[in-house]
Order: structure tokens, then sequence, then C-alpha cells
């Protein structure tokens, strides 16, 4: 019997520097918004890099958080639990990570334009889970889709974990040739970004529920 393959919760990445976090871009090679040549695609968040005072209110927010979280960091530890703060790599590239965030870099007719919009949790119900889908028997790199059960909102969600029945589908897929490299990108809360890069020259950054998620894709899509 053919083993099941390999498969890990997947969407596009949001940034995480004060001026771009929780954004994303979209863009040409000449970086130009695509968002609106994208067919099919229903609106989603409006990219827009913030000001002085935009990231100042991040930073303060942070601040707060962080004071906030404290005691249940040092419970915690005390009682042994890794629990700790996300941790952020080193900056590598500022004009994608700071001054600007794009998760998909892509002339017309390129494969990164073809990822489905479904990847975007701004334009997708909070409740459908998106992975990636490593098929060794065909070659295929495919993205999948499923509605969870879980019950809550955007921002709290609790129980559930299983998938509605007749939700799964298939939302894309890829000849493993198609992709040239993987890495991960360390300027991501706990290093769980990585970038794709496909035969054309298009990319894609995305991000996983972990580093060592991240790192497992990263090994699957460049072990050929």
């Amino acid at each position: 019997m053919d083993e099941e393959p390999e498969r890990y919760p997947v969407k596009f990445a949001s940034g995480s520097a004060a001026s771009v976090e929780n954004r994303r871009s979209f863009r040409d090679r000449e970086r130009n918004d695509i968002e609106p040549d994208l067919p099919g695609w229903p609106p989603g968040q409006a990219f827009a890099v913030r000001g002085f005072l935009g990231k100042l209110g991040r930073h303060v927010s942070a601040f707060i958080t962080g004071l906030l979280m404290l005691p249940l960091y040092i419970i915690a530890s005390a009682l042994g639990s890794p629990a700790s703060p996300d941790k952020r790599g080193k900056l590598e590239e500022r004009e994608n990570e700071v001054d600007d965030f794009p998760v998909m870099w892509a002339g017309v007719g390129e494969t990164a334009r073809t990822l489905p919009w479904q990847l975007d949790p701004s334009r997708r119900s909070w409740r459908m889970v998106t992975e990636i889908e490593l098929v060794e028997s065909d070659g295929l790199v495919r993205i999948t889709s499923y509605e969870d059960t879980a019950r809550g909102s955007w921002f709290v969600s609790w129980g559930g974990g299983e998938k509605v029945p007749g939700s799964e589908a298939v939302l894309w897929s890829l000849p493993r040739k198609e992709i040239v490299g993987a890495e991960i990108k360390r300027f991501s809360m706990a290093e769980s970004d990585f970038k794709i890069a496909f035969r054309d020259g298009s990319w894609a950054r995305l991000t996983t529920t972990s580093s060592d998620g991240a790192r497992r894709i990263v090994a699957l899509l460049c072990s050929a």
C-alpha cells in the first residue's frame, strides 16, 4: 500500500517588521502591484507600508503585550515548559522585509501567479485550512484545502481540529521539477517562513506553523 503523502499547513507569509506587520504585497519584476491582474481573486486587505506613527503604535502594542505575557512565560519556564516568546532571525532583504513585503514575485504568465488565492488569510474563511502536499508517486506538489470544525473567530479559536466531511479539495498542483529551490527565511516569527523559487524565475514566500515544519518542507522540496 502506498504511504500517505506528507502534508503541512501553509499560507502566504505576512510581515513581522513594524512597517509591514501582518501585511503582504503581490509584485511583478518591476515591483508593481499585480493583485488587480490575478484572475478570479476576491478583494483582500489593501497593502501599505506604515509611516512613523503607525510603526510607533506597533512597537507600543508589542511592548504592552510583552509585559502582559511576561508572568505566563515565567510560570511556564518554572514548570519546565518550552513555551517562550517567538524569536525572529536576522534581517536578510530589507527591500522585501521592511520597505515592502512581497509574497508573490512574478511577471505575466509566470508560475507564482498560478498559486491559489485561498493561501491568503485575508481572502478566506478563518475555518479554511490550506496544506502543502508532496506526492512522491506522481512527482507533484499540491496545495489542498479543507474546512475545519473549530469554533471561535479570526482572533480566538478553540475546539474542533477535524475536517468537515466533503470539504477537502485540491486547489493547485505542479510538477516538482518546476521548483528549482526552497529556503528558510530567517526574518520571520519562529523562522517559520520559507521561499519557493520556480524554474521561470518567479517565487513565493509562504509560512507554516513552526520552524521545524518549515525545515521539513524545504528539505522535501529540495530533495529531487
